[in-house]
């Protein structure tokens, strides 16, 4: 029997795989933490399998808590109606992934049930995905082609996340291959699925719908109106599986919509327990409009369950800054963390050759590319907990449709070792920096990358507090207690570990540079800076330090004790955050020491005032 290298290379991927969801306890390796969303999927299949229903009870809580003492911490929760004219608690996430995963969890329980079906689902993925590749590439090439796009990037993580994310690439890639075996009924039902867990999965049905309006494409009518009646077909196929979704969550919990209505996410205190009920504890999390909320046209929308509106002119700058960013920011970046894909468009569009179903994939990475960007202009990479952009995930599998024929070799060169560079510690620590997710970023190797500012609240390394939203000149953080004539207030945001954050010294309320290291801090004014003024003096050391505010540099020469103003008149606009201006800074201390009383290596004490 002649043994195909490719499969064979697979294959040990795939028992490597089975072999971590089969063996890993997550509980132990976190001490039985949640992160992101996995609180509320691990409730919903716990109920699923053993409850039957989607109800939160105390029971669930109890069940929880077995495993995670700490309880369901950002857990989601919806307060519906019930028949006898009350009211229940129901979790408010799509019910699909869970449900896939009941069976598994009932055997093996929740963790480990959660766990393997992420495994088998990826090693799904990898056979489908080579499926694909099998049909234009040789055996070698075509499993070249499978690693660079699922293993070239930070995928091979959220295998041990106990979040959808797997889950829906594997109902993508499902998909995708059903529908190049000519299967279109079958693939518009698993997409339809897939964009009811995630609506933005929409786009990626468009190859499927797209295809019949393409003269030549296989099984193409003749007549334009043939064709569009085909289109029209599919596109009623997906939708109508999108309504079966709903309908069913209708059905199970009394609301169509998972994310409306009355929704909270808590931590720490959960209803049921002691004296907490829905009403006295969590945290307003209702999505009932799609997209942002514009300031002059939505005001009937604000609510304390909602995010405040935004200014045009700010969400169009957002726009712009994300367009680029999305594809090399230093969180959320498609290249720094899904270098295959990334290289796998690029190979396409710069070398080719270039296919009918390559350009359909590229629509629909496209089309997703700007829905995300316009739909959740300030989270569209999956919020504060997250490593890369999660929401990605279900677009990895258009690189496989990308990838040029003749140059797979090359985007496996190019992206595995890229990927086992920049990611290579959080794949061999998956949870450690699942629970630390802005940690990898403070390496030198991500700070080259630009920050995305324009969703700066929910930036994972934001998840250390002394980092997040540190006020100044603002007495107990309140602006009412400030006396007339004192200076303007701000906030900084600490992005890396080139400061110690806030704090006081020399009598004044600053920060510290960290001794011979570099820095980015934000700040945040309440009103647009005609000049920042920055006080630097050094430490015990004596220093050199260089301050850049966009394109303005500048630096200092100072003997131990030594202070020196800079002053910045910025000339780029700055970056418009929910009413607010940010302002980049980046700093760098030359020399750093102890003192007998404070054994850090302190470079020089930087305080800021705005005009």
């Amino acid at each position: 029997m002649r043994v195909r290298p490719g499969r064979v290379v697979l294959g040990a991927a795939s028992g490597l795989a089975l072999l971590v969801g089969a063996l890993v306890d997550v509980p132990k390796l976190s001490d039985g933490a949640f992160w992101s969303d996995a609180a509320s999927y691990h409730a919903m299949a716990g109920s699923l399998a053993f409850d039957h229903d989607l109800e939160f009870r105390p029971e669930d809580l109890a069940r929880i808590r077995a495993s995670h003492p700490a309880g369901p911490e950002g857990v989601f929760l919806k307060r519906v109606a019930d028949r006898a004219g009350g009211t229940r608690l129901v979790y408010a996430k799509p019910f699909l992934y869970p449900t896939a995963a009941a069976p598994l969890v009932r055997l093996l329980g929740v963790d480990r049930g959660l766990v393997l079906l992420n495994a088998l689902v990826f090693v799904a993925a990898l056979w489908l995905g080579y499926g694909i590749l099998r049909e234009a590439f040789a055996d070698g090439l075509a499993a070249a082609g499978v690693l660079a796009v699922f293993l070239g990037g930070i995928t091979p993580v959220y295998l041990l996340w106990e979040t959808p994310e797997i889950f829906y690439l594997g109902l993508v890639t499902l998909g995708l291959f059903l529908w190049r075996r000519g299967r279109w009924l079958a693939a518009a039902v698993v997409l339809g699925a897939a964009a009811y867990g995630k609506p933005t999965n929409a786009a990626l049905a468009l190859p499927l719908l797209l295809e019949p309006l393409l003269a030549g494409a296989t099984g193409a009518a003749p007549g334009w109106r043939s064709r569009l009646l085909a289109a029209s077909g599919r596109a009623a196929a997906v939708a109508a599986v999108v309504a079966c979704g709903y309908g069913l969550n209708w059905a199970a919990t009394g609301e169509l919509n998972y994310q409306g209505g009355e929704r909270k996410t808590f931590y720490d205190r959960y209803p049921g327990e002691a004296v907490t009920t829905f009403d006295n504890a969590g945290v307003w999390m209702t999505t009932n409009h799609l997209g942002p909320l514009i300031t002059g046209r939505d005001e009937e929308s604000r609510s304390d369950r909602v995010a405040p509106p935004r200014t045009s002119a700010e969400l169009r700058q957002s726009f712009a800054l994300n367009l680029l960013l999305f594809w090399i920011g230093r969180f959320s970046g498609v290249l720094p963390y899904f270098p295959g894909v990334a290289l796998a468009a690029l190979l396409f569009l710069l070398v080719g050759p270039r296919g009918r179903a390559g350009w359909l994939a590229l629509v629909a990475l496209v089309a997703s590319w700007i829905g995300y960007l316009l739909m959740i202009p300030d989270n569209w990479y999956g919020g504060g907990g997250t490593l890369g952009n999660r929401y990605f995930l279900n677009l990895v599998p258009l690189g496989l449709l990308l990838l040029p024929r003749g140059r797979t070799a090359w985007a496996a060169l190019a992206a595995l070792p890229l990927a086992a560079a920049l990611l290579g510690p959080m794949s061999l620590a998956p949870v450690y920096h699942s629970l630390r997710p802005g940690e990898h970023a403070t390496a030198a190797a991500f700070r080259v990358l630009p920050a995305e500012l324009t969703m700066l609240g929910d930036l994972s390394v934001f998840t250390d507090v002394w980092r997040r939203h540190r006020p100044y000149n603002l007495p107990g953080g309140d602006p009412a207690r400030r006396a007339p004539g004192d200076p303007p207030p701000y906030y900084l945001w600490f992005l890396d570990d080139g400061t110690y954050g806030q704090e006081s010294s020399f009598g004044e309320e600053g920060f510290w540079l960290r001794g011979g290291q570099q820095a980015e801090v934000v700040v945040q004014a309440l009103a647009p800076a005609t000049r920042l003024r920055l006080l630097v003096r050094a430490g015990p050391a004596g220093d050199i330090v260089t301050v850049r505010l966009g394109r303005d540099r500048q630096r200092a020469v100072l003997r131990p004790l030594e202070a020196q103003a800079l002053v910045f008149e910025p000339r780029d606009a700055p970056v418009g955050y929910y009413g607010t201006q940010l302002y980049p800074l980046r700093l760098g201390s030359r020399f750093g020491a102890a003192t007998a009383s404070d054994r850090r290596r302190l470079g020089s004490f930087v305080t800021l005032q705005l005009d």
